[in-house]
């Protein structure tokens, strides 16, 4: 479902919006340090502060569904996964290193396209929860004649 060259673009250190839903189909979002692409390309791992809204947590729990939406600050390239949540721990020391060099790498893309660092130095986004999750799908989100086709 992702191959090499996707999970490349996916871990490059990008802009992560994590998306869930509720019964009513109500929103409820936080911002993610990270994503890792599990080996076999169907499933993702995604680091979410453990202080976002207890909404997001709590749509997991009683329904598992989650949509994260991927983009990259300068040039606008986009992705996002559909998937089911299958389990969540505390990240462990060597994942929040991971984490921490992606959500790095977020940064230096918006201090590229202008953001300086003074304006996301209070950005708070560890510790962190990992959730593991089944790709369902994928969507190209590039703005463009594409965005909206899907990927896999």
């Amino acid at each position: 479902m992702i191959d090499e060259i996707l999970a490349e673009f996916l871990q490059s250190g990008l802009g992560i919006h994590f998306g869930t839903r509720n019964e009513q189909l109500e929103p409820a979002g936080c911002r993610a340090a990270a994503v890792k692409v599990e080996g076999d390309g169907r499933h993702v791992v995604v680091y979410l502060p453990k202080a976002a809204s207890p909404q997001v947590f709590g749509n997991l729990r009683t329904n598992g569904h989650a949509a994260v939406s991927m983009a990259r600050p300068t040039d606008d390239r986009a992705v996002q996964l559909k998937g089911l949540m299958l389990f969540s721990w505390d990240a462990k020391p060597e994942e929040e290193h991971l984490a921490r060099a992606q959500w790095n790498g977020f940064l230096g893309q918006l201090d590229a396209i202008g953001l300086p660092g003074a304006a996301t130095s209070s950005w708070k986004i560890f510790p962190c929860v990992a959730v593991r999750i089944k790709v369902t799908a994928v969507f190209n989100q590039t703005p463009g004649p594409d965005a909206g086709g899907a990927l896999s």
